[in-house]
């Protein structure tokens, strides 16, 4: 303590004491040029970022529209895939919008007006769930579908509401106002969606088919294959079922009168009550057995080995093994095409036919293949190629629950008729199948039953299992348009290259797509049908009248609140025809695959014209099994032969996982939300203190964002440190260019610059076009690795660190280089990182204009924004890759230097 403060005289007279010793202590620290600057080592990002997000954010979006239209330049168009509107924001979001947000502040920085217009997807059966539960909980027991739609209508606004307010704190740059967003389930979008089907349905690519789809029992309603997910340890049980031969004539002649049975493997047992037929290879071998209990069986012939390991069953209970078997008879699988088959499950005196079947292998299983057309894709298909269908049609004895429907008696016994009765209403997956397998083992049919655990399809939304079940659904046909989806999708720049195979392949595979479900919370599939024949009235005419009355209704909610026959068309219409609708939307994926028509009226333009698409699309991978096809299909069906693709440039990120590289999910307890690295959580401060949201741009954008995306506190941890060097080398250079305002700044022409000067230079000319190269290829983790050791290594290490006695003590003639080469550090730096870290960038053009203190409230109100001064370009003529060369051998030698006066400061210590 000091000699004044301890004789008690006071805080004043201390504190001046102490100022007076340390000046005699420094006599020359008065002649320094010392740094000085309000700019802040710590960005106190929770407190300070709101003070510089105003202008840089929507009061920016709306200032390019303004400024930076050019005649004759389109608006760069990055169309925004829409978050559904449910829930709060996690961080595969936070992702996604941080990502989009880059690329769009890059291009202004290059001085292009840009289009991002946030949009969100409000249909679909989570919200339509979270309405009706809200409904019951409030007393609402029964809901019209009017009524169900008007919850969910309100469920959805108030999501949005939600999300839109934590997408604002991820400074990101765009109006949030209701006109520069789109929403699903506005009539203006709804619209474009019924003109694009109109459009689908002119051209004859709409139609209606009582065919097998993904089935979800536990929300009755069809699927899509984006909408299903997989439980990979999910346990079925597996049934060996024989049915009795009734063979050809020539097939007879080599079987010597003995009864034979067909053995055929089944992974879904419930599915035997809707059997029409078997299928077999016929190009396979197949084998007559004898069992060592005299038992004969027909396999096929590569299967006997699997056939003698089989397990025979007994109440469930495993018992022996099949054991050898004596082949009597081989015949190839042609033989038995055309051959007929009993069983007890069957009505009396009824048979059914063998076919062959191309997707039949001898693989596994048994070679025998049981179809239930209504419940199989390939069963279907083979049954109504062959034109079984048009003349036997199908059976699908299970109902929208999933439940088994017996109601009818059929069965070979009166005894099978009473035990097939008791499994009406049974749960086909669960309960049904136990009873199917007791059934079967009681008539004496069943050889032998398994569990056994795999990958089984589940409901993306309540993960429960879902089956395949003939419904009448509306589908798409994907045929006509896939030769001019393909041609589109090859002018597409993909990012990462491997989506274009992906692509490709995933819409080479589907010939059709189901786009109708069974909800009341979505757009209405415009179709009458006659009250008399049940023949959809389906015509572009038609859909047009019916469009036509919900413009005078200003909503598509008529439909729900009208009769059938104000939806039919004059043209239509005959005195005593009546008409009735079905209750049926248009697939999700048809909903947001919309979006591109609303985004070409936004823009002004015609729906197919030859450029009239976005420059970016960018999502998670999974959006190629979603609304990057969706799109696609949606464009081709509306647009025809010629189509352009709705993308320039596809870019696809991958998930966001845990530390360990799992997925987020609640039961494993590893759910991290942006709001944890944005506020900080209250119950952890240290292991989550509020970062804000530039570091959590930062590390959005330092990975390889095209792989999954790993996040932990640890990692934000590391990765707010590497903000935080980029503060202190700015904060370095902020300080010292303190005394000399932007504008008088000396300027500095090459044949006068020193060796080091001429270098520094040419870094920062590699850094500025390296970065603008990268932030063009989509490559951000280039960027801020470059940006990062440019600050850290050319920059801290390197010239400020020599620089630092001609900045303290040199004179203003000498001083003039440096400060030259800091301005231009400064600028390029501030424009290399705006686009990730846009907070930064305005707290940097803030103090560089001369601010002493944070910006007050009406100043917030006023200041202008880094980006509208645009990208900062270095001179060419500071290019100059011989001196980089040569200075490299300069550097080592430096290196070398330090390393033997490090050696000889350590041996002389060690002599002391």
């Amino acid at each position: 303590m000091h000699a004044a403060c301890a004789k008690g005289t006071g805080a004043a007279r201390c504190f001046h004491a102490a100022a007076r010793a340390c000046a005699k202590a420094r006599p020359y620290q008065s002649t320094l040029r010392l740094p000085q600057t309000a700019f802040q080592l710590r960005a106190s990002a929770k407190d300070r970022e709101c003070l510089f997000r105003p202008a840089t954010t929507e009061r920016l979006y709306l200032w390019q529209r303004e400024h930076l239209a050019r005649d004759g330049v389109r608006d760069f168009v990055l169309h925004d895939g829409p978050p559904y509107a449910n829930g709060r924001l996690h961080m595969g979001h936070a992702l996604n919008k941080i990502l989009k947000d880059v690329i769009v502040r890059f291009h202004v920085l290059q001085g292009r007006r840009v289009h991002f217009m946030p949009g969100w997807d409000c249909h679909g059966l989570p919200i339509e769930i979270k309405a009706v539960a809200e409904a019951a909980d409030a007393g609402q027991t029964s809901l019209s579908p009017s009524e169900i739609r008007r919850a969910a209508r309100a469920v959805a606004l108030r999501e949005i509401q939600g999300q839109r307010a934590e997408f604002q704190e991820l400074g990101l740059l765009a109006s949030w106002a209701d006109e520069h967003t789109y929403r699903t389930l506005s009539f203006a979008y709804e619209r474009e969606q019924l003109r694009i089907f109109a459009r689908a349905v002119e051209r004859g690519l709409i139609y209606e088919h009582f065919r097998p789809v993904y089935w979800s029992p536990s929300t009755q309603t069809a699927l899509a294959e984006a909408e299903i997910e997989y439980d990979e340890r999910h346990v079925s049980r597996s049934a060996y079922v024989r049915l009795r031969l009734v063979p050809s004539e020539a097939l007879a002649a080599h079987l010597h009168d003995i009864s034979v049975d067909l053995l055929v493997w089944t992974t879904t047992p419930w599915s035997l009550l809707g059997n029409m037929a078997v299928a077999v290879q016929a190009e396979a071998s197949y084998s007559v057995v004898r069992t060592a209990d005299s038992e004969h069986m027909i396999v096929a012939t590569e299967l006997l080995p699997e056939l003698e390991r089989l397990v025979r069953t007994q109440n469930g209970a495993p018992l022996a093994p099949i054991g050898a078997v004596t082949e009597l008879v081989r015949v190839p699988g042609s033989a038995l095409v055309g051959c007929h088959y009993t069983s007890p499950l069957m009505a009396p005196g009824e048979q059914r036919e063998i076919l062959h079947g191309a997707f039949v292998t001898t693989a596994s299983g048994t070679g025998l293949v049981h179809m239930a057309p209504a419940h199989g894709q390939e069963d279907y298909a083979l049954w109504r190629d062959t034109g079984r269908l048009a003349t036997h049609g199908m059976v699908s004895p299970v109902d929208a629950q999933g439940r088994l429907l017996v109601d009818r008696a059929w069965g070979a016994t009166e005894a099978v008729r009473e035990d097939l009765a008791r499994l009406h209403e049974q749960p086909a997956i669960t309960q049904g199948t136990d009873a199917i397998i007791d059934l079967l083992e009681r008539h004496g049919v069943l050889l032998a039953e398994h569990k056994y655990e795999h990958s089984y399809p589940i409901d993306w939304r309540t993960k429960q299992p879902i089956l395949t079940r003939a419904t009448s659904q509306w589908f798409a046909d994907l045929r006509q348009t896939l030769d001019d989806t393909q041609a589109a999708l090859q002018a597409v720049q993909f990012v990462p290259p491997a989506g274009a195979q992906r692509l490709h392949s995933l819409v080479a595979r589907r010939s059709e797509w189901c786009i109708s479900r069974q909800r009341a919370w979505g757009v209405p599939i415009p179709v009458v049908y006659d009250a008399v024949t049940h023949e959809p009235l389906i015509t572009a005419r038609n859909v047009e009248h019916i469009l036509r009355v919900m413009d005078a209704h200003g909503s598509a909610d008529v439909w729900w609140e009208r009769g059938a026959e104000e939806f039919v068309a004059p043209e239509y219409r005959a005195p005593g025809r009546t008409w009735y609708k079905k209750g049926d939307t248009l697939d999700v994926w048809f909903d947001s695959g919309s979006s591109w028509a609303v985004l070409q009226a936004a823009l002004g333009e015609p729906w197919c014209a030859p450029h009239a698409c976005a420059d970016v699309y960018l999502e998670g991978s999974d959006q190629h099994r979603g609304w990057f096809q969706s799109s696609m299909l949606t464009r081709a069906a509306a647009c025809g032969p010629g189509v352009v693709a709705p993308y320039a440039a596809l870019v696809t990120h991958g998930f966001v996982v845990d530390e360990a590289g799992r997925k987020m999910s609640k039961s494993l307890g590893n759910v991290l939300a942006p709001s944890a690295f944005l506020h900080g959580d209250p119950a952890a401060p240290k292991e989550f203190p509020a970062l804000g949201a530039d570091v959590l741009r930062w590390w959005a954008a330092k990975a390889d964002y095209t792989r999954d995306m790993p996040v932990s506190a640890l990692i934000m941890k590391h990765v707010s440190d590497e903000v935080r060097k980029l503060r202190t080398t700015v904060r370095f250079l902020l300080a010292n260019l303190s005394d000399t305002p932007a504008h008088a700044v000396p300027p500095l022409h090459v044949p006068k610059a020193s060796l080091m000067e001429r270098f520094t230079m040419h870094e920062l000319h590699r850094l500025e076009r390296t970065c603008r190269a990268a932030y063009g290829a989509f490559d951000l983790a280039l960027v801020t690795r470059s940006l990062l050791e440019c600050a850290t290594k050319t920059l801290s290490s390197l010239y400020l660190a020599v620089s630092k006695d001609t900045l303290y003590a040199g004179s203003n003639a000498d001083r003039q280089p440096v400060l030259y080469v800091l301005d231009q550090a400064l600028q390029t730096l501030t424009s290399v990182l705006a686009p990730i870290l846009p907070h930064l960038a305005e707290e940097i053009m803030w103090y560089r204009s001369g601010a002493t203190a944070d910006p007050t409230p009406a100043e917030q109100a006023s200041m202008p924004s880094m980006f509208q001064r645009g990208w900062h370009t270095i001179d060419d003529a500071w290019h100059d890759p011989g001196l980089e060369h040569d200075m490299h051998h300069v550097l080592r030698v430096r290196s070398d230097i330090f390393s033997l006066m490090t050696q000889c400061i350590e041996q002389h210590t060690r002599a002391v």
